[in-house]
Parts: C-alpha cells; structure tokens; sequence
C-alpha cells in the first residue's frame, strides 16, 4: 500500500498529465502548451528541431546562447534516442516520431530527476509531447502528399495555361517563381526487388538536406524517381555534392546517380526543368558517371553562341523577319512554340502540352508561320533554317 505521501504525488501526477492532456487534445499551440509545462515543473521548456533550431519555448524563457551551441556542436541530433544531460543544468529528451529525419526534441532548463515521481511526471509529459509531434510529422507528411498530387495531376492533364496558373495560386505557389531542378535515383536497389523503398529512403534525406539548409524545394515523384523543384538562381552543383555525400553517410552501402539542370525558369516550365534533369540522369546512368551529371544543350547551340549579333541578327531577319514584324504578343507566341517545337523533337502534341494549349491550336499556328514565311516545317532545309533562326534569336534577346 501506498503511503498517504506518495499516493498524494500519484494523484498530482495525474492531475498534471490529464490537464496537459487537454491542452493538446484542444489543438494548443506549442509555445502555450510549453508554458503550461514549464509551470508545473517550475522551469523554461523549449521544443528544438533535428538541426538544432529553436521551434518554440515557454513564456519568459531564458535565451541562452551556451545551450543552443552546445546542442549544435555537442550532440549528432539525428542520432540522439535517449534522453542526456547538458551543460549540467539542461536535459534533452527526443519526442517519439515516425522518422528520425523529422524529430524533435524537448529541453528543460534542469538535469534529468533522481527522484522516481518527478521522473514519471516528466516522462508523461515527454510522452504526451511525443503524440503532439507525431501529429506535426503526419501534417507535415499529408502536406507534401498533396504537392506531389498535385504535380502529378498536372502532368497527366494538359491544362490552359491560366488554369495551371490558379492551381498553383490556391495551393501557395508562385507560377513565375524560379526553379533549378534535379533528378536522382539510387541504383544499386533496382535489381533487388527493394527500389520503392530505398527510394522512400532517399526522398527522406533529401527533404532533410534541404530543410537543413532551408532552401524551399517541390519534390515529385515521377517514374519510381524523385523530381526536385528547388527555388534558387544559385548554382546547384555545391548543394548537390553535399546531398550526395550526406545520403552516402547516412544511408551506407547507397550508389546514386543525380542529373540537374543548372537553367533557372519559371515554375510555370517545370515540365521542361523535368525533361532536362531526365535527361542529363540518363546520360549519368548510359556513361556510369557517379558524380552529379549536369544537362548539356545541343552542341549546335554552343556553335551558335558564337556568332557574333550583327552576322546573327542578318540571318534571323532573313529567315523569320514577317514574324518579327508581327505585333510583340503575336511574334513571341509563335517564336516561344517554335521553341518548344524544337525542343520536344519536333513533336506538336509535346510543345502543345508544354505552352498550357490545345494541339488544334499549336498546329494553326505553324501552318499560319510557314505561310507567312513561305516556308514548310516537313522540308528539311527549311527546318533547319527555322531551328537555327530561332535558337539564333533567343540566344540574342
């Protein structure tokens, strides 16, 4: 039997517990529940994320800045699982998750109890923050689900452009933000009859990576492959070396192969950002190149960079000179699909979907081209003549 003491503390106990309880059963925010917390073990409470970053703390919590680079520098956070003592007058203790990548932790401002009620208090409401959390991990998981549905639908559909438009404006995206875009896959699982799931695996890091160095990315699953949407004009080619030798650390025995486009456009073309990617991967996959592979447009367009803009300008007025007379809309709505024409192999069907239009409209367009320059598309000179003309004037305007 209990003696009256300890039933006395049994009871608070669970007092304490029922009451923190409620505050998160009633969608509480953290920094409120943490308070509560805080008050009932009469110290500051704080909720760190894996990089060690401040999440969110109790009222008039102290701020220092010993605790937060001892977290940093002191402890390997992904790996941390049971609960430590720091500085002598700190404890951290990890929230139970789904994903490690995704933890995070509890600290209070005093060093683990010796004391067996005031461990089982404080481990109850470890265990009632843990729910919470695992609850932040599901939100989070949903969010990115819905994301890469999203990007999915788009690219099943072929849907006007002000349609794309609106639909990446009701679920929080820019359309004309700018994206760079990478491709990876993890080879050596392709054989084993595990590739979904190390991929899975690989998807993980890469949300980890990136949310590390907080850089916001679109990740799509496309073809059993992750599709990475990354908003940033910086070159991609650092952040995919760290990527690379993160995911190799972390997930031992790994081979993967990247492919990037380092050409920052407009969310709006991400579908080319895609082919591009795709196809600098298949390029690292056909020539076994295991360093990160970046897209390489058409030697021709190297060549044609050359040119100097007088000679250019001459042969493209020659060439496509009615077009350039048209009105501005008018001349860049044909010149942008002949682009795309090009660029999709001459494939009608592929420009169309890629400019948000139907495949009726893209073929009024070029007949109405080729009869105001006398020209045919099916004529192999005058194609020839067409690409170079209009690779000759997007890389001088």
């Amino acid at each position: 039997m209990p003696s009256n003491n300890e039933a006395k503390q049994l009871k608070k106990i669970m007092n304490d517990t029922l009451d923190i309880s409620k505050y998160i059963l009633a969608s509480k925010d953290d920094d409120e529940i943490l308070t509560h917390i805080a008050k009932l073990i009469n110290c500051d409470a704080y909720i760190m994320d894996v990089f060690g970053r401040l999440r969110s703390y109790s009222e008039n919590a102290k701020m220092d800045a010993s605790l937060f680079e001892s977290v940093i520098h002191d402890l390997k956070l992904i790996e941390l699982t049971e609960p430590v003592n720091l500085l002598d007058k700190y404890s951290i203790y990890p929230l139970k998750t789904m994903d490690k990548l995704t933890r995070r932790f509890v600290v209070f401002s005093m060093k683990m109890p010796e004391d067996l009620s005031s461990q089982l208090l404080i481990e109850n409401m470890v265990n009632l923050l843990s729910l919470e959390s695992m609850q932040v991990s599901i939100n989070l998981n949903q969010v990115r689900q819905r994301r890469n549905e999203l990007f999915d639908t788009i690219l099943a559909q072929n849907l006007p452009e002000n349609a794309f438009e609106d639909t990446l404006k009701l679920n929080g995206l820019d359309s004309n933000s700018m994206y760079k875009a990478f491709e990876i896959d993890e080879i050596n699982s392709v054989d084993t009859g595990h590739h979904q799931e190390d991929m899975h695996r690989v998807n993980d890091y890469i949300y980890w990576y990136f949310e590390k160095i907080q850089m916001p990315i679109i990740l799509i699953s496309w073809h059993f492959k992750p599709f990475i949407l990354v908003e940033t004009k910086k070159s991609l080619l650092p952040l995919l070396n760290e990527l690379s030798k993160f995911i190799h650390e972390n997930f031992v025995g790994s081979k993967t192969q990247i492919g990037y486009t380092d050409d920052a456009k407009p969310l709006i073309q991400f579908k080319k950002l895609l082919r591009e990617a795709d196809e600098a991967l298949d390029v690292a996959k056909r020539e076994n190149i295991l360093k990160p592979n970046k897209f390489i447009p058409q030697q021709v367009e190297d060549i044609l960079s050359l040119v100097p803009k007088k000679e250019a300008d001459m042969f493209v007025d020659a060439i496509l000179g009615p077009v350039l007379n048209l009105k501005e809309d008018e001349k860049d709505e044909l010149i942008e699909l002949l682009s795309y024409y090009y660029a999709d192999n001459q494939s009608i069907s592929m420009a169309a979907n890629d400019l948000f239009i139907h495949r009726n409209t893209a073929v009024y367009r070029l007949k109405k081209l080729e009869k105001l320059l006398n020209m045919s598309l099916n004529d192999v000179s005058d194609s020839e003549q067409l690409r170079m003309a209009t690779k000759l004037y997007l890389i001088h305007h």
